[in-house]
């Protein structure tokens, strides 16, 4: 238990490397993030931070089992960590574990009910299990902590045009929030749109 014990916050002298790695992650060079996280990593193995930033870094380099490797570290030392808890609902949602998924990233939503993206995550697991009502109702959640969400308007176009029936105008509004907001262009659905 002692030894378990989490340390939160940066190791002691470690705020340049953490900032260098955050800078790199931010602008997309992961490898060069990862490096410095394993920097800081080797001051403190059990640094609550560190072990969540290297889940992170591997998430977005598709290293799922590195990814979920850190993140188990982390939710040894806290089990209540949010960040830790949502990183890894996106872990198993990208391994199709849509349940182990939901479990995840409910656990983080019901810690901070506040993170948009929680909610977006928790939307399309249940939009994969076919669980369009629920699914719809994530998502409107996540606009509501943030309505500027372009994953959260672009998910509700997919699942309002692929209803039976249709319901195209909200589809197409969705749709058209989600490009203003930065999402990236979709010719099959707009080809469905245009009907």
């Amino acid at each position: 238990p002692a030894a378990k014990k989490v340390r939160r916050g940066q190791p002691p002298g470690a705020g340049a490397l953490v900032a260098e790695a955050d800078r790199a992650f931010e602008s997309r060079r992961y490898d060069e993030a990862e490096k410095k996280c394993l920097q800081v990593r080797a001051q403190d193995e059990k640094n609550l931070y560190t072990l969540t930033h290297l889940g992170a870094v591997n998430l977005e380099m598709s290293r799922l089992g590195e990814a979920e490797k850190y993140l188990r570290r982390s939710l040894e030392s806290d089990g209540e960590d949010e960040f830790s808890l949502s990183l890894m609902g996106v872990v198993k949602y990208d391994q199709d574990k849509y349940d182990e998924a939901i479990d995840y990233l409910s656990r983080a939503a019901k810690i901070n009910p506040k993170r948009s993206a929680t909610q977006v995550f928790i939307g399309l697991a249940l939009a994969k299990k076919g669980q369009r009502g629920p699914a719809e109702a994530a998502l409107r959640k996540a606009l509501e902590l943030q309505p500027n969400n372009p994953d959260a308007h672009y998910n509700l176009a997919l699942i309002y045009a692929s209803q039976i029936p249709p319901f195209l105008e909200m589809a197409r509004w969705h749709y058209q929030k989600a490009l203003a907001f930065g999402a990236v262009k979709n010719p099959t659905l707009e080809l469905k749109l245009s009907k």
